[in-house]
């Protein structure tokens, strides 16, 4: 039977379901019908409208048209949407694609258990670097990697580190968000090889748009891996600096890594005139800048305030560079 209501409009159904309840002497059809509405077998029940479609039956999402389609996305965009709580079994790739769809499969991953938790999951095993990629398939992903047990969602690790797939995800619009959830929930020891990666590529990484945020991240959540990723950032602080992007990552390493890496990267900054000045007339820099004239002591902070006096009129003429001034 076609998955569609319009296929429907040429039958009496409500004549059909009134016959089985009123007649005692039914055909075989009409007295099988009811109940195969209401069993596993007969998936197209789903599809049926709310006054004809058995109470124990989930309603399927589907659109009459493109318009229709396009309007429900549009509601969805809105936040007005409220997934219904379908059954997305042997469907989870094709809802996931969808911007009502993917709501209904992020509601059913987080009201399952976790053996159905899986069995969602496993739906998307061949589809995990499109989902990532995806505008509404990538919050299935993230679902998933937000309530089910780290294990369970090491086939989305495998997948970028055996395809090579980590820098491309970590700039990307919707995979970035991938690569940050894996930070955030997984052990060092399952995202080790992403970790290995993203230091390698930090340079480029940490300046792109999208990508410093998760170089960001790896700052904040991988104790482990800051010291070598701090000591890539040292050798690229000319670049970083001159980035708006990158002038954040530098800003956000000063402000989270252990004292040891702190005072590594400020004496780097401080060695380098240019870089120190740069970073004191940058929005996304200045903060740096605050954080390395506090974690300096000794001759290190002396010949680094001398190097802002030197630059004293170019501080005045831009806000942070002002506020950097203001520092004694």
């Amino acid at each position: 039977l076609s998955n569609h209501l319009a296929f429907w409009q040429p039958f009496p159904i409500q004549a059909i379901l009134s016959a089985c309840r009123m007649h005692a002497c039914q055909p075989f059809p009409v007295k099988v019908l009811p109940g195969r509405l209401e069993q596993d077998s007969a998936p197209w029940s789903s599809f049926l409208p709310d006054d004809l479609r058995p109470k124990q039956v989930s309603a399927k999402v589907f659109y009459e048209s493109a318009s229709t389609k396009a309007q429900a996305e549009a509601t969805t965009r809105r936040g007005d949407y409220t997934p219904v709580g379908i059954s997305v079994f042997g469907r989870v790739w094709e809802y996931s694609q969808d911007a009502a769809g993917c709501r209904e499969v992020q509601l059913a991953i987080e009201m399952a258990d976790e053996e159905s938790r899986w069995r969602i999951a496993a739906e998307l095993q061949d589809h995990v670097w499109d989902a990532a990629c995806g505008p509404h398939a990538n919050h299935v992903l993230q679902k998933c990697i937000l309530v089910m047990h780290p294990n369970h969602v090491q086939f989305i690790v495998d997948v970028l580190v055996r395809q090579q797939l980590v820098s491309q995800a970590a700039r990307h619009k919707y995979a970035c968000r991938i690569v940050q959830r894996l930070i955030e929930r997984c052990p060092a020891k399952q995202t080790r090889h992403i970790l290995e990666a993203l230091t390698r590529d930090a340079q480029s990484i940490s300046c792109h748009a999208y990508g410093n945020y998760v170089i960001q991240h790896v700052l904040q959540h991988c104790v482990d891996s800051v010291p070598n990723l701090c000591r890539v950032l040292e050798e690229h602080l000319p670049a970083l600096s001159s980035d708006v992007y990158g002038a954040a990552v530098v800003s956000c390493a000063m402000s989270t890594a252990r004292h040891p890496c702190r005072i590594a990267l400020a004496r780097a900054m401080q060695k380098e005139p240019s870089v120190l000045v740069r970073l004191a007339c940058s929005r996304h820099g200045y903060g740096a800048v605050r954080d390395a004239l506090q974690v300096l002591e000794g001759i290190d902070r002396t010949q680094a305030l001398q190097i802002l006096q030197q630059s004293h009129n170019r501080l005045q003429r831009c806000r942070y560079g002002r506020i950097v001034a203001g520092i004694q």
